[in-house]
């Protein structure tokens, strides 16, 4: 009643088309299946995708003799059409009304990769934390609502278990290399979510995986301090 209610005095549009939605959504039907799925071939390791036909194992560029402590990473969008528009509404313009509906992209791809299936019991949902100081301006995270909305279809285990220590700077035009040396030591594990940690799978939300720095900076440490068994990185696009 209450829903009812809010949507007939503020009515819900489609975020891309701005077509009058019911039932509170935020994206129509059109738009959402018109938005650009990443599928085979994409690289194993990293995820990113390949255009053609490509039968066979093949190098990925983006990931070959570089150091990823990932266990390996996914998204279900690729950058193109109208994801880079939702991403940007959703981390720069606080929309983060967004995110239940964004998870649904992220349900929809275990369904089609076999690895994400059958996950162990004590897997752990853990989102990219946020420096308290540009937490406070974006007035949220982007990747602890897309985590929270994965959650809330999936039942997984939301955990705090990261903490952001250190203000760095903005990673768009940096280097990979210029990345790593500006994200060291810049997270920390909450003492309090140790022992929830061992052993477990990591299931690590971002928004956008680049040059995949960030994944491996967490990783490293959720192996090495919270001595997790694997680390799987999902966010929402693959830049």
């Amino acid at each position: 009643m209450i829903r009812k209610l809010l949507d007939l005095c503020f009515p819900p549009l489609c975020e891309l088309c701005g077509e009058l939605q019911s039932q509170g959504t935020t994206l129509c039907e059109s738009c959402f299946d018109h938005l650009p799925r990443i599928k085979l071939p994409y690289c194993k390791k990293c995820g990113e995708e390949f255009p053609g036909v490509i039968d066979e194992e093949f190098s990925c560029p983006n990931c070959t003799d570089i150091r990823l402590d990932f266990d390996f990473a996914r998204s279900p969008l690729s950058t193109s059409g109208g994801a880079r528009e939702l991403i940007h509404s959703l981390k720069y313009r606080s929309r983060f009304y967004l995110a239940n509906d964004l998870a649904k992209f992220f349900t929809e791809m275990f369904e089609s990769d076999p690895r994400l299936a059958n996950l162990p019991q004590n897997t752990v949902v853990i989102p990219v934390p946020l420096h308290w100081f540009r937490h406070q301006r974006r007035q949220g995270n982007q990747a602890h609502e897309l985590a929270q909305g994965f959650c809330k279809l999936t039942g997984h285990h939301l955990s705090p278990a990261l903490k952001r220590v250190r203000h760095t700077q903005t990673q768009t035009r940096l280097t990979r290399k210029q990345r790593l040396t500006n994200l060291k030591n810049a997270f920390a594990i909450r003492p309090k979510f140790q022992d929830d940690l061992a052993e477990a799978t990591v299931l690590l939300f971002d928004d956008v995986f680049t040059t995949g720095s960030t994944a491996h900076e967490c990783s490293r440490l959720l192996k090495k301090e919270g001595k997790v068994k694997s680390v799987i990185i999902l966010t929402l696009v693959r830049g």
